[in-house]
């Protein structure tokens, strides 16, 4: 089971983006997406790790990506974010038949919708969207695809509110028990990859098979 730290709001030293310092995402234990699912078809490996925790209102994730190329070109929230360089967070609380995905671009824009799997979203309202806060070492404009500069390697800061799982009626991850997945893709990238936190045992390229998720509990 992945347990995600609680912490008191207190400690959480936000800037002045709302999101946490740098420093207090290095305090907390990382985690590597090591699952290289599919890789005859797409054998590139980026080195991606995450870390997390909670507190009353907040769901804190920060994403740390070095790859061979990034790009954004999503720029509004609620656009497709899955052919730029794309980090994800699918979650299906405890008891619920649905799962939210939460998909990110490498400047922070955000596609979330709920679903039972691929075909059937219910796309997350503008208020849900806009409500995640983030902060990204790229800045907040887009982009074409760039290759081999330092920036190649780059975070993104998050702070995602109970309130964005806008079907649920949550207003803590404090105490919620869920299962979930972590992703990084990059569809239309020169270099195509799909790298997971926990292993999908599909065939091709498939991120919305919940029953690959594993436990998770928010403390």
């Amino acid at each position: 089971m992945l347990k995600i730290p609680y912490i008191c709001p207190c400690e959480a030293d936000l800037d002045a983006s709302g999101v946490p310092c740098d420093a207090f995402f290095d305090k907390l234990e990382q985690h590597q997406l090591s699952y290289l699912n599919w890789p005859i078809e797409f054998p590139y490996d980026p080195v991606v790790r995450f870390c997390a925790a909670v507190d009353d209102k907040y769901l804190y994730l920060r994403y740390a990506v070095q790859e061979e190329s990034t790009r954004a070109l999503a720029a509004n929230n609620g656009d497709y974010v899955y052919e730029d360089s794309c980090v994800e967070f699918f979650v299906k609380p405890e008891g619920e038949e649905k799962y939210y995905n939460f998909e990110f671009n490498a400047i922070g824009t955000v596609y979330l919708a709920h679903r039972t799997g691929r075909n059937d979203p219910e796309n997350a309202p503008k208020a849900a969207l806009d409500s995640v806060l983030k902060r990204s070492s790229w800045g907040t404009q887009p982009f074409a695809e760039v290759f081999g500069k330092p920036t190649n390697s780059w975070s993104l800061c998050l702070a995602i509110p109970a309130t964005a799982l806008f079907n649920s009626g949550k207003t803590t991850w404090h105490g919620m028990k869920a299962s979930a997945n972590f992703y990084k893709c990059g569809d239309a990238l020169k270099t195509p990859h799909y790298i997971t936190y926990a292993p999908i045992k599909t065939m091709s390229p498939d991120y919305h098979r919940p029953e690959f998720f594993v436990p998770v509990e928010f403390e």
